[in-house]
This record gives C-alpha cells, structure tokens and sequence, in this order.
C-alpha cells in the first residue's frame, strides 16, 4: 500500500521538522512548504492526501491559502486540517467559512492529530 503523502504548510522551520518527525514515525510521507505562496504551489503539483495548514503566516495566511485551495478544481478535494495558535473562537468561524475539515489549537497532542488525520483519511 501507498504511503498517504501529508502537506505541511507552515512558515516556522522548527515547527515543519517536528511535525515531519512525528508523521513519518507512523508512516506518512510528509512534504513540506514554508509560507503560504508555496504551499499553493506544491498543493497543486503534487496532490497531497492532506493538507496541515498554519494560519498565522506572513504574506499570504492561511485563510488566503485555504480559500485559493478550495476555489482551485486540482485541490478543492484534498482534506484540509488547519493547526494554529490563533484565538479559538476566531478560527473556528473562519474555518468553518473555508470548509476545514477539521482544526486543532497549537501545541496539541501528535497522538490526536494523527488520530484525526487516520479519521479523515480513512484508515
């Protein structure tokens, strides 16, 4: 079986390794964008099971990422978890506008977000 491929969208380096680290413990291919900007672009060549989105990035954010994900007919399908330290009730309203499939509070427990990531992936 085909190792589901996850696509991290965060503009923190150290945050983008530990996350790596902690997926690909347990099996998945973990691609990585640093910003916004880039994880558009790699969302679209190279067609993630899933997407791990930071919110608060320079630039382009990731509520501006999302809504070009869902708007785009290559990627509005793939499955999108949005990871953020922005105030809860802020995220959970925009998200819900954007069509998140699901979003967790940094810091927050590998073992749930790969629990939800299993969950949303089928597996």
């Amino acid at each position: 079986m085909d190792k589901k491929k996850i696509l991290v969208i965060e503009d923190e380096p150290d945050q983008v390794a530990l996350t790596r680290m902690r997926l690909e413990a347990v099996g998945f291919e973990v691609i990585a964008a640093l910003g916004g900007e880039e994880g558009i672009k790699k969302a679209a060549a190279e067609k993630p099971d899933l997407i791990l989105l930071d919110i608060i990035m320079p630039r382009v954010d990731g509520y501006q990422v999302c809504r070009n994900l869902k708007n785009n007919p290559q990627t509005s399908a793939i499955p999108v978890i949005v990871v953020t330290a922005a105030v809860v009730r802020e995220v959970d309203k925009k998200a819900n506008d954007f069509c998140v499939d699901y979003w967790l509070k940094k810091p927050y427990e590998s073992s749930v977000l790969v629990a939800q990531i299993k969950t949303i992936l089928g597996d």
